[in-house]
């Protein structure tokens, strides 16, 4: 049975989940239809070069590398995942974002504790920025707001 190279698969899928998060979006009103075309068009682009060049990759050198390079890490990632897929509906975006960045970094191996809070720090004041203060966006409610803060 003749084996498919990674890339291949990755780049296919992430081509595929965005045209069909493009086909989703163009549904949108004008306004609420911008970003999403302005991430998904380059991602489907991106997916296909990964896609191709991992395909022309394994036509030439016969390699295909092992689907998972660390099954172990990749649990560890798709568990955190669905755990704040789950914690967006009882705490919130941000609350789940500011909890779920370090969690993971520090369980994937990372120790230096300035980075991993630059980091999170940094991708919270982007959403922030973004989807609240520019775009108008509402968040899933954070936690303190439904139980009677500010």
């Amino acid at each position: 049975m003749k084996s498919i190279h990674n890339d291949v698969v990755l780049g296919t899928g992430v081509a595929v989940l965005a045209a069909l998060g493009i086909h989703r979006a163009l549904g949108f009103g004008a306004d609420a239809r911008v970003f999403p075309l302005l991430v998904l068009v380059p991602a489907v682009l991106l997916g296909l070069v990964i896609a191709v060049r991992g395909h022309l990759k394994q036509r030439r050198t016969g390699e295909t590398p092992d689907f998972f390079a660390s099954p172990g890490r990749f649990a560890l990632v798709a568990g955190g995942t669905a755990l704040a897929l789950i914690g967006l509906r009882y705490l919130g975006f941000l609350t789940t974002s500011a909890v779920t960045i370090p969690v993971l970094a520090v369980a994937l191996g990372y120790r230096r504790p300035l980075p991993i809070l630059a980091t999170t720090a940094g991708f919270l004041a982007m959403v922030y920025i973004v989807f609240i203060q520019i775009l108008s966006r509402p968040l899933p409610a954070e936690i303190w707001t439904r139980l009677g803060g500010s």
